[in-house]
């Protein structure tokens, strides 16, 4: 019988709010299946180590169409139709015009959106303030999921959507065989700025 009641009503537990996290909850609510989103920020963090700046091309786009949110998100984003390459010597800049235009976001705007759309989802629950510490097996067809601040929570399914070092993830140390964790250096400015510079179009990323 409990079988059967988490088949007819499943409930997903996913581990992070941003992007991917809040996006799956968006899908999930499409198809009728309830989730709580347990994101450890107390609030959207506007400016953070994980702030970066990213350009969704068409797969993004698609996904954002399916689940309902492509209109807002285009609303926030500014659209990409060129990559400018900046010769720091001679100033000069060569456009490269992209096949499909690219949609522009900062991290924090984009998840703003996904949120925004998530709250408005009545199968959806956002929960801040406490990440997943660890995940246990209650039963054979239920998860336990504690959070950091000393409270449990009974899910059907769980997901990691906590980054590279999820702790959903690292509960279960039987899925490490199936994947490897791989590092490679790199690195990236971003600016923050109250205009764009005269001599540089917004309709583009700019490679220095």
């Amino acid at each position: 019988q409990q079988q059967q009641q988490q088949q007819q009503h499943p409930l997903v537990l996913i581990a992070g709010g941003g992007p991917a996290g809040l996006l799956l909850s968006i899908l999930l609510d499409k198809i009728g299946v309830d989730s709580v989103v347990i994101e450890r920020a107390s609030e959207p963090n506007e400016w953070s180590s994980k702030s970066y700046t990213l350009v969704l091309g068409q797969n993004g786009k698609a996904s954002l169409a399916e689940a309902g949110c492509l209109e807002a998100a285009t609303e926030a984003g500014i659209e990409r139709r060129f990559v400018y390459f900046y010769d720091a010597s001679s100033g000069d800049v060569k456009a490269m015009p992209k096949q499909v235009s690219g949609l522009g976001f900062t991290r924090p705007l984009l998840v703003q959106v996904l949120e925004n759309v998530a709250l408005e989802c009545p199968r959806v629950t956002v929960k801040r303030g406490a990440g997943v510490s660890h995940v246990t097996k209650k039963d054979k067809f239920s998860l336990e999921v504690a959070l950091e601040d000393g409270s449990v929570v009974s899910a059907s399914h769980v997901i990691g959507a906590d980054g590279k070092w999820s702790n959903v993830r690292e509960s279960f140390p039987e899925l490490s065989t199936q994947f490897t964790m791989q590092t490679c250096p790199c690195f990236g400015v971003h600016m923050n700025l109250s205009t764009v510079p005269v001599s540089f179009k917004s309709d583009g990323t700019y490679v220095i």
